[in-house]
């Protein structure tokens, strides 16, 4: 009895411990779990950083407007399509989109090594330090093991961030309630050396009279030659007029000549408080480095969640769409596409695989974002590598048309993102196949570059380690994989995609063995040697205009096109599969329909991140 009393307190005060919100994170807490994390993380910084600069600003303020309102959860990279999520607050809208796009493409690499293991919250500390390294800044040791938070409202942000006119005792005030110090604040207002601002949040010091006399006036020109009153609201400037893009200790001594940028800024070397420190870190940037390290890992506890408190969510960036996102800002946007694509359907059946096979290359590539609708004069778009070329034009053609007649009715409201999606819904309904819901809520890339196709899909010579690796890397299971395998009852390719089966198998063997010869030689009348390259055939030769399981039992009796397809029924980690959707098209059908939504959350973009297109094939300028 004894030994179970002191068991019993024990828990309690392991309970307490894991309860309070603070402390409970260890630099090397996923040492085990996931001992790759920081480097995937370093390097998905990385190439988002050689994207855009902006890139460290919109990071490293992510991160503190995500700490100082329900603590580092990261609950502001929540979505909600009723605009009430943290994101949505006033002080929020502001927030740029190239920092959520930096947590989402990293999480979604660390899950494909370590998938259900890492928080967002835990990614996104690590990417603040990154990001300060990227500019120059010192690196730290970042501790970790937080959770993230299942609250995410825009009424809790008020009240919980500086304003730009904060004094002293209102900057301190705020800090202390989160277990920071004035030094720490003071440190951590130095990441303004990287920030930017919009035009309306200092205007009141330079268009008052008389304009801020803290202010330097040749500063105060500046701000106003860069700011003209009732300028464009979108506009904004550096925070840092000497070193923008480094992280350094020049924030300080512009304090002290007077350019400050916000009143928030300037108090701190005008309040004799704490203009010693200010004066301290401007001639020593030791000090600062030092004290913003230590500001920063404090920072990075603050209403931490440990333990069993929350679970984490482990499809961040994926999962913020819904089946109901435009019922009211474009409740008829589904009949609009349903309409166009069943016009472009009677005028060539090509529509179907055509529009089919473009949602797969879309998702596979930056994920479900459209960006490979994009055409470029140079040549380098996402549509133009040699993976793409073989995308027919009439998948790109219902897209547009459908965007067209959205546009008309509700314009700037709908992603070319989710008409794609909702197209390859319909054209697998009208070709016999299940219907199901679409979740919606995309917004359409930003980036589409041919360079980054390669390695991205797969090809038709993949055997099914291949093929399991390249899904699970856009967390799609082998089930999922084979499910999606059978839209190529639909399909058809070029003859050059399968000649080496037919001509050059191997020196004892030209024709691939795993291909009925009937059916070998059917291909061979079809793809004669040196065949024109446009030729193509169909991938289901019993049913090609048909949404069936017709595909898996062409499988079962050798007749996959692609080794890729035979595979699924050769290699016996996948026959059953392969032999139970054959058998049963109900099977197939359920299994397809998870596949596909899952398929549509493929690293999707959403909030602010992105943009909605007018024209799916143009950035909008």
């Amino acid at each position: 009895m004894e030994v179970l009393r002191r068991w019993l307190i024990l828990l309690s005060v392991v309970l307490m411990i894991m309860q309070r919100g603070e402390g409970q994170l260890l630099e090397n807490f996923y040492a085990n779990s996931c001992p790759n994390l920081e480097s995937i993380v370093r390097q998905e910084v990385s190439t988002k950083f050689t994207q855009t600069f902006v890139t460290i600003p919109a990071t490293l303020r992510l991160f503190f407007h995500d700490c100082f309102v329900e603590g580092c959860d990261a609950s502001v990279l929540i979505s909600s399509s009723s605009g009430d999520a943290e994101k949505d607050a006033k002080d929020n809208l502001s927030l740029a989109g190239d920092g959520f796009d930096t947590v989402i493409k990293a999480k979604q690499a660390v899950e494909t090594q370590c998938p259900g293991v890492v928080s967002c919250a835990d990614i996104l500390a690590l990417a603040a330090r990154e990001v300060v390294v990227l500019a120059g800044g010192p690196t730290w040791e970042v501790e970790l093991g937080r959770r993230d938070g299942l609250i995410s409202q825009a009424s809790r942000v008020t009240g919980n961030l500086p304003e730009p006119e904060f004094n002293l005792d209102q900057l301190n005030t705020l800090f202390a309630r989160n277990n920071l110090t004035q030094l720490d604040m003071i440190a951590l207002s130095g990441a303004h050396t990287l920030g930017f601002s919009h035009c309306d949040r200092f205007s009141s010091r330079i268009y008052s009279s008389p304009i801020d006399p803290t202010l330097d006036s040749s500063y105060a020109q500046q701000l106003m030659d860069a700011c003209p009153q009732n300028v464009d609201p979108s506009i904004a400037i550096n925070m840092d007029p000497e070193t923008p893009r480094t992280f350094d200790n020049v924030y300080y001594q512009n304090l002290i000549g007077g350019k400050g940028l916000f009143s928030s800024d300037q108090v701190l070397n005008t309040d004799p408080d704490s203009e010693p420190t200010v004066s301290d870190f401007a001639t020593n940037p030791g000090n600062f480095n030092a004290a913003f390290i230590t500001a920063m890992r404090k920072l990075g506890r603050v209403g931490v969640k440990t333990g069993n408190e929350v679970f984490m969510m482990m499809q961040k960036g994926k999962g913020q769409l819904s089946e109901t996102f435009y019922r009211t800002s474009c409740p008829k946007v589904e009949s609009i596409v349903r309409k166009v694509v069943t016009e472009k359907i009677n005028q060539t059946f090509v529509t179907i695989p055509a529009t089919l096979r473009l949602f797969f290359h879309d998702c596979f590539v930056e994920g479900c974002d459209a960006s490979v609708l994009i055409s470029s004069p140079n040549g380098d778009a996402e549509k133009d590598a040699p993976d793409n070329l073989s995308l027919a034009g009439d998948g790109f053609d219902t897209v547009i048309k459908a965007k067209t007649e959205v546009e008309k009715s509700c314009p700037r409201v709908v992603s070319c993102a989710d008409i794609l999606t909702i197209a390859t819904r319909d054209i697998i309904e009208l070709a016999g196949g299940p219907s199901f819901k679409v979740e919606l809520g995309r917004r359409d890339g930003l980036i589409s570059k041919a360079s980054r196709v390669t390695g991205n899909l797969p090809d038709p010579n993949f055997n099914l380690t291949q093929l399991n690796t390249m899904f699970a890397k856009n967390n799609l299971t082998q089930t999922d994989m084979i499910a999606l395998s059978g839209a190529h009852t639909v399909g058809f390719s070029h003859c050059s995609r399968f000649a080496n089966r037919l001509y050059s198998f191997s020196p004892s063997s030209p024709v691939d063995p795993d291909l009925d010869p009937t059916y070998a030689q059917q291909l061979m009348q079809a793809c004669p040697q040196n065949v024109d390259p446009r030729i193509a055939i169909n991938m289901d030769p019993a049913t090609p205009q048909t949404f069936d399981n017709m595909y898996f039992q062409n499988l079962v009796t050798k007749k996959g096109l692609f080794t890729s397809d035979e595979v699924l029924f050769t290699n016996k980690a996948s026959q059953a599969t392969v032999i139970d959707f054959a058998n049963n098209p109900g099977d197939f059908s359920g299994a397809f329909v998870t596949a596909i939504r899952k398929l549509g959350r493929v690293g999707v973009k959403t909030g602010n991140a992105g943009q909605i297109s007018v024209d799916c094939t143009a950035f909008n300028s």
